[in-house]
């Protein structure tokens, strides 16, 4: 039996673990997919892909192979000049007097979640009215690059905290709050970035001779069951496993049916681009942090040398900026992304264009699946239909859906095994 997987990434490796007889086809020249870094003048950065907190046995015993550093999980909101302790809804003692005081009124007002059934009223129902127009939405709007009452609420899981009253209060008092973040540990690698921890994986199929570069794949004839792909070649499979995006999937197939392929073009997701900065040495130590200020087009920000200091040179330090965008809106432009992103340096206290040792920007073009309210009806029919043609999806786009990466790595793993 030959089973195929399209994709490399950490879902494509996931489902090559789980059957290391399997062909694995990648488009790029390198396998890892959002799980590969890159490096310049021997500085280190991912592709947006931070900490590992898996519990997972499986996965695991995959990553704990690699020398890793523990960290805290301790992060940080910047808004109007102000750095908070994250989360900002349970940590408002930095706040002025009448934003605490709005802000805990409005949360004792709040309405609940009763028959909640999109992302803005969870949000204000959850938190109250100020918060929502004051954090929430700035953030949000932000990061998901879409109106949120669009957006389904089923995917939040623990991802939000919801504090009670009494944290609300005791929050607006002190800053010596308890961290509540959803994992207590996070790890890294010490070497090699974020990849580390499946590159052995990739490097075994790769010895194998089961791991293809430069196979990008264009066509699928589900009734010969045979991949066609960009440079001409074309493969047979009885198994095929796909991390391919769900909407490219979808136009791959066969005489696909039109509501179907419909459905598949209409679903949004955002990009994101990168910002990668190299800088003499700072003092600044805060691991990574949240940003509301709308002035500044990054939603958020991560250190790769606290991360792991072999991700920068001795005597220097890194920081990379996350500017998302929407699926259905061009890429924002090089150099006045650049240009915000050095403003935001200097106006949130890091390092001053001075320190600055070099930039980098760079798209790409899948950052996050877009959870509408239409999605959740359409993503199991466009799903269940790839399946009937012998296709099985896998990872956070092929399945259309917001996994961490650990969750990615067991949807490979998974399917293949069932």
């Amino acid at each position: 039996m030959v089973t195929t997987i399209l994709g490399s990434g950490i879902a494509g490796l996931g489902a090559w673990y789980a059957d290391n007889s399997a062909e694995i086809y990648e488009a790029s020249d390198k396998a890892g997919g959002l799980c590969r870094g890159f490096e310049i003048n021997s500085f280190y950065f991912d592709q947006a892909v931070h900490l590992s907190f898996a519990k997972d046995k499986i996965v695991r015993d995959v990553f704990d192979k690699t020398e890793q550093y523990y960290h805290h999980p301790f992060p940080y909101s910047w808004y109007k000049e102000t750095w908070l302790r994250h989360p900002a809804q349970n940590n408002l003692f930095s706040f002025p007097t009448q934003f605490k005081i709005d802000a805990v009124k409005g949360f004792i007002e709040r309405k609940g979640r009763e028959n909640v059934t999109n992302f803005k009223d969870w949000l204000v129902g959850g938190y109250g009215e100020f918060l929502y127009e004051n954090l929430f939405k700035l953030y949000n709007e932000k990061y998901w690059q879409t109106d949120l009452e669009k957006m389904d609420v089923d995917w939040i899981g623990n991802r939000i905290y919801q504090p009670d009253i009494d944290e609300v209060l005791y929050g607006s008092y002190t800053d010596e709050t308890p961290n509540v973040y959803y994992a207590s540990e996070m790890r890294y690698p010490k070497n090699g970035g974020y990849y580390s921890f499946i590159k052995e994986i990739a490097d075994e199929a790769e010895r194998q001779g089961k791991l293809h570069l430069n196979k990008k794949a264009v066509r699928v004839d589900p009734a010969a069951k045979t991949v066609f792909f960009k440079d001409g070649t074309q493969t047979k499979y009885d198994r095929l496993f796909s991390s391919v995006p769900l909407p490219e999937v979808v136009r791959m197939i066969d005489n696909a049916p039109e509501d179907i392929a419909k459905k598949a073009a209409d679903l949004e997701h955002t990009g994101v681009a990168l910002v990668s900065i190299g800088m003499k040495k700072t003092d600044f130590e805060k691991f990574w942090f949240y940003i509301y200020d709308t002035d500044i087009m990054a939603a958020r920000a991560y250190m790769p040398s606290v991360k792991s200091p072999a991700n920068a040179p001795e005597g220097c330090s890194s920081i990379q900026f996350e500017i998302y965008f929407s699926s259905k809106a061009q890429p924002p432009e090089e150099q006045a992304t650049v240009e915000n992103t050095l403003y935001a340096l200097e106006k949130l206290g890091i390092a001053t264009r001075k320190d600055v040792l070099f930039t980098d920007y760079r798209i790409m073009p899948y950052g996050n699946v877009t959870l509408l309210r239409t999605t959740e009806q359409d993503v199991p029919l466009i799903t269940d239909w790839v399946k009937s043609q012998g296709i099985t999806p896998i990872g956070r786009f092929g399945e259309w859906k917001y996994l961490w990466s650990d969750q990615s790595f067991l949807s490979g793993y998974n399917a293949v095994k069932e």
